[in-house]
């Protein structure tokens, strides 16, 4: 389940919005913490920290 999310800008930082049906998916909540690497050259992978 792919979605196209635009970047926005908070201070010096970029913000990614996460669809709600994602977030449900993972049981992801506002303080939520997700580790994000590099995984290609045009891709990362997010991962849900316990």
């Amino acid at each position: 389940m792919g979605k196209v999310v635009k970047l926005r800008k908070s201070g010096k930082s970029l913000i990614i919005t996460m669809p709600m049906a994602i977030c449900e998916m993972f049981n992801l909540k506002e303080g939520s913490q997700v580790e994000i690497e590099p995984f290609t050259s045009n891709s990362m992978q997010l991962k849900v920290r316990q």
